[in-house]
């Protein structure tokens, strides 16, 4: 199927996806590289122009107020601040990425810093991996203005881009959202605009492209979570969409194209049912625990113990932590996880083996894992077309839940 660039100036259907900068670990022994929808969709965009991603240079600012700027042979400019500044060491380290696509952000962060954690734990590559997301998406803005919308997330403390444009997948007109959450100082992640979300900056890219009532595939991450991945033997990918709250047209889409491509999946029929108070109470959990923590250091006397209370602060905060910051309770309890508005969409991850964690320790995206991405949406699209007016349907049906606008986050 040949993708170009549209003379349309909205689609008949969508395709979302986001990088979460820094969001490498959740609660419960969740991990994962959560650039895999961004990945995706700078594949498809570069397959339909031909446009270069590579990095030309990174420009790191050393000291207490540096951080980094990302500039690609495409003339796109990325830049974050990292809020404990930058060493003449990682200044070095930064360099390391010029040359390659900025395409797989998180996975590039990470072979150049050795790991990736958020919640302010690790500045310097979160604070990279913003540069390079940014770029990369103001690399197409800036090579064909005429044909993406762009916007800033809009919401305090966040420096990420949001663009679009329309991408005809043969004949088919498909608006196509890239999104990349990041908050500034490198911390993350605030990702109140992921998925498919209408608020904010979003609403200037997708009310424009239709986005906000168009059937849309989300696609997310390289993820473990030791709750569903445990029965795994091999790398599995996973279709979501709650009956009562998400799009099931759009999931069987997707599962149509994954038969077709002989990809294995699975399709748990309540993964993203939306459960009111969860995200709340999951803070409520993750902040007792930290003040049990931090009563025990408050009385603790020996070296030692004070260490290892000191190190499961760190921990815990710099992982578990993860499954709190991520989006506002008030949001999650309309969008779920992923940010699907309701009716809308169905979401898709690659979900590993407890192996790959053993070995790996934190996923990161490959271009293999690209390609397959790429091919599961170039034949979900025209399978979702198949049934468009159901899909049309159901969304018309549950898109009223989903009013964000008087919602403050």
């Amino acid at each position: 199927m040949r993708l170009s660039l549209s003379s349309k100036s909205a689609g008949v259907l969508g395709v979302s996806g986001h990088a979460g900068c820094g969001h490498a670990h959740s609660n419960d022994g969740f991990v994962q590289d959560d650039s895999g929808g961004l990945a995706t969709v700078l594949a498809l965009w570069q397959e339909a122009t031909d446009l270069s991603l590579e990095i030309r240079a990174v420009r790191p600012t050393v000291g207490c107020r540096g951080g980094f700027e990302v500039e690609t042979v495409s003339g796109g400019i990325g830049r974050c601040s990292a809020r404990r500044g930058i060493t003449f060491q990682e200044a070095r380290l930064s360099h390391y990425v010029e040359g390659m696509q900025a395409v797989r952000t998180q996975a590039l962060a990470q072979e150049t810093f050795g790991r990736v954690y958020g919640q302010g734990a690790m500045e310097a590559p979160v604070a990279l991996q913003t540069a390079m997301a940014n770029a990369a998406i103001d690399s197409f803005v800036k090579s064909y203005p005429d044909k993406f919308i762009v916007s800033p997330e809009n919401i305090p403390g966040n420096c990420g881009l949001i663009a679009g444009t329309v991408v005809d997948f043969g004949d088919l007109p498909v608006s196509v959202m890239a999104v990349c959450n990041a908050t500034e100082g490198g911390l993350g992640p605030n990702e109140d605009l992921e998925g498919n979300g209408f608020l904010y900056g979003k609403t200037a890219v997708m009310e424009p492209l239709k986005l906000h009532e168009l059937p849309t595939f989300v696609i997310e991450g390289k993820v473990f979570v030791e709750s569903m991945c445990l029965p795994l033997t091999e790398p599995t990918f996973i279709v979501r969409a709650y009956a009562d709250d998400d799009n099931v047209v759009v999931a069987d889409a997707y599962i149509a194209a994954l038969e077709k491509l002989g990809y294995k999946y699975i399709n748990p029929k309540d993964a993203l049912k939306r459960i009111p108070g969860a995200l709340c109470g999951l803070t409520e959990k993750v902040g007792a625990h930290l003040e049990e923590l931090a009563h025990k250091l408050r009385f603790a006397t020996s070296s030692r113990e004070k260490v290892e209370l000191v190190a499961e602060i760190i921990r815990f905060a710099s992982q578990d932590a993860g499954g709190v910051t991520f989006m506002s309770n008030a949001l999650h309890e309309i969008v779920g996880g992923p940010g699907s508005m309701p009716g809308t969409s169905a979401v898709m991850n690659l979900f590993l083996p407890k192996s790959y964690i053993d070995e790996h320790v934190i996923p990161t995206i490959t271009d293999a894992d690209v390609r397959r991405y790429v091919n599961v949406i170039k034949y979900a699209v025209p399978e979702l077309y198949k049934n468009i007016g159901a899909a049309t349907e159901v969304l018309k049906r549950r898109m009223h839940r989903g009013s964000l606008e008087t919602l403050s986050v």
